[in-house]
């Protein structure tokens, strides 16, 4: 549980007053069962709850104003509390200078990796609270008397809310939601491409941001060809359905060698070298396979548009239509990649049927000449004798 004192709650809402936080503990378990262990997976989940039990007994509330410093700035009670996560910022973005003030020797007594935890653990309070808000508002609602009746929530000095209210409470929380989750994919993303102190923990998670097996390994490449506004939660849902659109329409036009070929290119492998065929098979490949996926979501486009998603399949089909014929033009450069794959077998088995062609069309010709000689009487022209030379010019 990542959220175990009124402060905490406080701070995430202010107007709410609950004096024993245990009474949620039941809708914020199921939320973190639910959205929040899926993304962090796990090791990252657990690794998580035993760091805020840590936090927890060092610090106090877990905040991102209430963090008290340790060491010698927790021993002075002049000094300010801490706000680790504004701490942590200015940090990162190298703002920080090593003086003698009072603040400077707060922040250094603070442990870097502690600031990163609380921000995470801060990104993981928002989400759960705010889906649990979403979803169990109509229930906060209401109680439950000993006789099985219900009844309306009510308090000293607050006026009780209208359905209107409360369906706008309901759709803030959701949208709040939504953007911690964002934040948090967003924040986990930037640690695996910088100092990776969470990397290893996570990546065994659905949501872990890179996919080395598909063509769209991340969500900001799956962005230029689809737009999702950025939203790395959007490429989260849509992977299994890039997964599947890649291997059912994908590799079997042009062969899981050739397939698996173009994706270690753009994982950037230094062991290859750079080359503008696949690049640009590349594009045609992410092309197609960008409106194929299009083409299986409704919510990428208007609701129940079957228009659209028919569109989006003729475009998927003439997409790979030029990608296959991008590959039939460009065989010899993609060299040993292309070899026994389905469209190399059928360009040199239509080869091979072009020369029998060919070669069938000349001994049917040779053929009707004998028969034509043969019918006319006269002796088929053989050409001139081995001992026949040109007479030489004097």
């Amino acid at each position: 549980m990542f959220i175990r004192s009124e402060n905490e709650i406080i701070s995430l809402m202010p107007t709410a007053r609950w004096s024993r936080p245990d009474q949620l503990y039941g809708y914020l378990e199921e939320e973190e069962r639910v959205t929040l262990e899926p993304l962090l997976g796990t090791t990252l989940y657990q690794h998580l709850c035993d760091e805020y039990e840590r936090l927890h007994h060092e610090y106090g509330d877990i905040t991102s104003t209430t963090i008290k410093p340790t060491g010698k700035a927790k021993k002075n009670p002049k000094l300010p509390h801490a706000d680790v996560t504004d701490r942590m910022d200015r940090v990162q973005a190298g703002l920080v200078q090593p003086t003698t003030t009072a603040r400077s020797k707060e922040e250094k007594d603070v442990p870097k990796m502690d600031q990163a935890t609380v921000r995470l653990l801060r990104i993981c309070q928002q989400i759960e609270f705010y889906k649990m808000l979403s979803h169990k508002a109509g229930m906060l609602t209401v109680s439950f008397n000993e006789g099985g009746g219900m009844n309306q929530v009510s308090a000293d000095g607050y006026e009780t809310a209208d359905q209107k209210k409360i369906e706008h409470v309901v759709k803030d929380a959701f949208m709040s939601a939504g953007r911690a989750i964002d934040s948090l994919l967003l924040f986990l993303e930037a640690d695996a491409k910088g100092e990776k102190v969470f990397t290893e923990k996570w990546q065994e998670a659905d949501a872990f941001y890179l996919h080395k097996d598909l063509l769209f390994q991340t969500a900001r490449v799956f962005n230029e060809y689809l737009d999702i506004k950025g939203e790395r939660m959007a490429y989260v849902q849509l992977v299994r359905d890039i997964r599947f659109c890649q291997n059912t329409y994908l590799k079997p036009r042009v062969g899981g060698k050739l397939l698996k070929a173009v994706i270690d290119y753009s994982n950037d492998n230094p062991a290859k070298e750079p080359s503008d065929t696949l690049n640009e098979l590349l594009d045609y490949l992410r092309t197609a396979l960008a409106f194929y996926v299009e083409s299986r979501r409704t919510t990428l486009g208007p609701k129940d548009d079957k228009l659209s998603r028919r569109d989006s399949m003729t475009d998927a089909q003439q997409a790979m239509a030029m990608a296959c014929q991008y590959i039939e033009d460009n065989l010899d450069a993609l060299g040993d990649a292309a070899a026994d794959t389905p469209i190399y077998n059928a360009v040199r088995a239509r080869e091979e049927q072009e020369a029998k062609d060919a070669a069938n069309a000349e001994a049917a010709a040779e053929r009707q000449r004998k028969t034509v000689c043969e019918q006319n009487k006269r002796k088929l022209f053989t050409g001139f004798p081995a001992t026949h030379r040109t007479p030489e010019i004097k």
